[in-house]
Parts: structure tokens; sequence; C-alpha cells
């Protein structure tokens, strides 16, 4: 029996993407054969028909989460970047500032779509899968005040078991947190604190990547999703003015977030 031969090479691709690292078309190229003219036609069509999409963090091609037949609460929260992309670059063009969604995972913040890629404007880079401290960081503190006292509990059991390696990030846990957090919930954002360089095993003063950061909650219901920031380079000094004329923007996109999410559940 023929087979047909462009839907043989459409399923191939297919087959070949990951739902979670993704591949780069020269990979695929690589992987499949085939022509990079035909393998772009095809994955346009991938994605028109939604079986693909590609990150707008690293431009990476990855199957749909909605093709897993049993995902994992891992899966599920990996494809809230999926559903944040379209949200994230429109929040970009109406406000400039680039911004990130991070998940909770593993007692981390996990990067799963950013636009920083699309900015024109100078913010550090870090690639999808990124994991951010909770203690100092923006959206690790919008996720501790807005999460269930059971996760926060968690979280806080962990760091007794295993102290962070920041020296700030042990001066915020015995005893400036409660207070931190009930300013979170007060405003409505949290802030990335000024000692935070960005790593989690090193100083500001070894590693600086010189932004700074408000972040607030994705919720759905009372349950959060994710966390979703607005970046900017901390030299302009530009937090008073973000918040006052971008705050409620970056709200409203993550509401449209947790909508879009609710949706696909």
């Amino acid at each position: 029996m023929k087979t047909i031969n462009a839907l043989e090479r459409g399923l191939d691709v297919l087959r070949k993407l990951d739902e979670r690292h993704g591949q780069s078309l020269a990979e695929l190229h690589a992987a499949t054969g085939i022509p990079k003219p035909s393998l772009l036609r095809i994955l346009d069509t991938l994605e028109a028909s939604g079986f693909a999409w590609r990150a707008i963090g690293d431009g990476r091609y990855r199957r749909r989460f909605a093709l897993i037949l049993r995902p994992s609460l891992a899966d599920e929260l990996l494809a809230i970047g999926e559903i944040a992309a379209p949200f994230l670059e429109s929040l970009r063009r109406k406000v400039i500032w680039p911004s990130d969604v991070l998940v909770f995972r593993d007692f981390r913040m996990e990067l799963v779509e950013t636009s920083r890629r699309q900015s024109t404007l100078s913010v550090a880079m870090y690639p999808l899968g990124y994991r951010v401290e909770m203690f100092l960081s923006a959206p690790g503190r919008a996720y501790l005040a807005f999460c269930s006292d059971a996760e926060r509990e968690a979280v806080l059991a962990d760091a007794a078991l295993n102290p962070p390696l920041l020296r700030r990030s042990r001066e915020v846990l015995r005893g400036e947190l409660p207070a931190i957090l009930d300013e979170t919930r007060r405003l409505g954002y949290a802030s990335r604190d000024p000692q935070f360089g960005g790593a989690d095993d090193k100083d500001i003063s070894v590693v600086d990547d010189r932004i700074d950061a408000i972040a607030v909650p994705v919720m759905a219901g009372p349950r959060i999703l994710a966390a979703m920031n607005l970046v900017w380079p901390r030299k302009y000094k530009l937090k008073a003015q973000i918040v006052a004329e971008h705050l409620a923007d970056l709200q409203e996109a993550a509401a449209a977030i947790a909508a879009a999410a609710s949706q696909s559940a």
C-alpha cells in the first residue's frame, strides 16, 4: 500500500518534538533530514493545526501539552508556559518591559515562558527551565504570599532541612519573611529583594543580573497556578513608576492567563 509522503514527514517531525525542552529548526533538520524550507512549512502547519507551538522565550518548537494522554502534575505546570505565551507578548507590547511566568516545582520557581527574547531592551536572559530561589525573588515571594498555608509550611520545612546558601535568604527566613509576605498581600504584588542578584548560590557581589522586578500571582480561584513578573534594569530606579503605571496591566495579564488555563483544564 502506498503511503502519503507529506503526512509521513509531518508525523515524523511531530514524533521528534519534545514537550519540555523543545527542538530548534537546526536540530529537527539534523534529526529528520527534511530540508529546512519544507520543515518550516510542516512546523507552520503543525502550529496552525494545534499540534505544536513555538515558545517565545527560546524560539524552540514543542509538542502541545494537550497531546499528552496522561499528563503528570509536572506536565500540567509546564503547560502554563504554552498558555501564557500570547499574553506575555501582548503585555510586552503594551508596557515595553518584558515579563516571565514561573511555576512552583521542587521548592523553587521554574521559568516556563518569558518575553525577554522579544524585547529590544537590555535585560538579562535566562533559559526556560531556569530555577529561582523562593525568598528573595519577586516570583518566589508572590508565590509564598498567595499559596496555601500547607504549601508555605512545606517550603519552610524544606528550607529548615536544606538552608539556603545565600546569607540574605537566611536573614529573611530568620525573622523578616512574615512581614514581607503580609506587605505583599496588602499591596497585591511582591518585590525583588535589593540584595538579590539572580543566583541562589552566589551573593550579588559575585553574580548580579542588574535587574529589578515586581511579581503577581496567577490565581485560579483560591489556587495559585504560577507567578508572573515584570522586569527592568535596576539602574533606572523605575519601581514606583512601574507600579503606578503598569501594576494593573500585569494583574490583568495574570488574570487572563488564569482564565485561559481554567478553560483548557
